[in-house]
């Protein structure tokens, strides 16, 4: 009874998230009482901090739940971000129509404020309940910061990165500690999953990397793989690969040849693209392993390429359109070894697909497609001058 009431939970706790997300998006796009948006998008976001929070304490204990306080305060907070999301959404029109219910309008904003602060009392009592340690680094960062850098959104932005920072080294100790519990393993990958690890880590945070990837490879060397937690380490895997596309130095210091973390990983990668029968785990490897593209070196590379082409011809539309779109990143003209690669997708007969996506695909694989080619043709082109 307790799982299914944690799940209730979680579930709500992550509709409020998407609703919150949705309520800073309808902030940024508004054309009338603009300022009273922002002020209205920063007490959304600092209640988005605490609920992306709360679904991390809840997620990382499988034992401590109180059901009871709990739901009673995310519906509530639910109830308002809908009516956030409401007036925000009307604030998109600009006209004679809004001039005249400014007076209307702006009393309903000093509501909301009202609601919004009552909600981030209630969700800080909950942070508190459940963690102390969690509950006053909050209430230190948003209730007590100076109003004049309440009012400035990097100021919050990265007090919340330091704390996701935070989490991630202390995530990443308890993945790969040798004591850890399978159980305690598997929260932790879930709670990773929902970090957005990949805008977080960098070039300054290798050990970070690192550790995580020994976590990582260790799970994924044990025998307690199943459906949701494989879900959970591919997605946290697509994010670190992410974050390695994008920082040279994290991608040769994390992702090295002689590294057997990465090589555990990479091979998990190929393992499910070959053997998953789940589309949707296919297109995470293959995303994954488009993003080390610079990392493989030229020999390991004719081995990757083989995988890949094969899924050009998946009877899965997204899994061949994610197979061009890797393909894309090995032969575009920022891959040093792009001619090699080039070569290689042609003795593996990667053009007789292709041309078939290109006349019975849809408009995305025909365009993905189509990129590639013309990729595949300059290569060749520079090759044999």
């Amino acid at each position: 009874m307790q799982f299914k009431q944690k799940q209730i939970i979680k579930n709500l706790l992550r509709e409020s998230i998407l609703l919150a997300n949705q309520v800073s998006q309808a902030v940024d796009q508004a054309k009338s009482f603009r300022l009273n948006c922002r002020e209205m998008g920063l007490k959304v976001y600092q209640l988005s901090q605490m609920l992306k929070t709360l679904l991390l304490c809840i997620t990382l204990d499988p034992i401590l739940f109180y059901s009871n306080p709990i739901h009673p305060v995310i519906i509530q907070v639910s109830e308002t971000l809908q009516e956030a999301l409401t007036l925000a959404c009307n604030c998109k029109r600009r006209g004679i129509f809004c001039r005249l219910f400014t007076g209307t309008k702006s009393n309903c904003f000093h509501k909301l404020y009202h609601l919004l602060d009552v909600s981030i009392f209630n969700m800080n009592w909950i942070l508190i309940l459940y963690n102390p340690d969690f509950g006053s680094a909050f209430s230190e960062i948003f209730l007590w910061l100076p109003q004049i850098l309440i009012n400035d959104p990097s100021i919050i932005s990265s007090w919340s990165g330091i704390i996701t920072q935070k989490m991630i080294w202390e995530l990443a100790n308890m993945l790969a500690g040798e004591t850890s519990p399978i159980e305690l393993k598997i929260c932790c990958v879930e709670a990773l999953s929902m970090l957005n690890v990949g805008k977080i880590l960098n070039g300054a945070m290798i050990k970070e990397t690192q550790l995580l990837m020994l976590g990582l490879a260790k799970l994924i060397e044990g025998e307690h793989i199943n459906e949701v937690l494989q879900s959970n380490y591919l997605t946290t895997i697509v994010e670190i690969t992410a974050a390695a596309e994008s920082d040279l130095d994290l991608s040769c210091k994390a992702f090295k040849t002689n590294s057997p973390n990465a090589n555990v990983i990479v091979e998990e990668l190929f393992r499910v693209i070959k053997e998953s029968e789940d589309p949707s785990m296919q297109v995470l490897a293959i995303r994954s392993i488009g993003s080390l593209a610079r990392t493989f070196y030229e020999r390991k590379n004719r081995h990757v390429i083989n995988v890949l082409v094969s899924q050009l011809e998946s009877r899965h539309q997204e899994v061949a359109t994610e197979a061009v779109m890797a393909l894309q990143k090995f032969a575009c003209p920022d891959n040093f070894l792009r001619k090699a690669h080039s070569k290689t997708m042609i003795e593996f007969k990667a053009l007789n697909p292709l041309v078939k996506l290109l006349r019975a695909g849809g408009e995305t694989q025909q365009v993905e497609g189509l990129v590639l080619i013309c990729y595949i043709a300059e290569a060749e082109r520079e090759r044999k001058l």
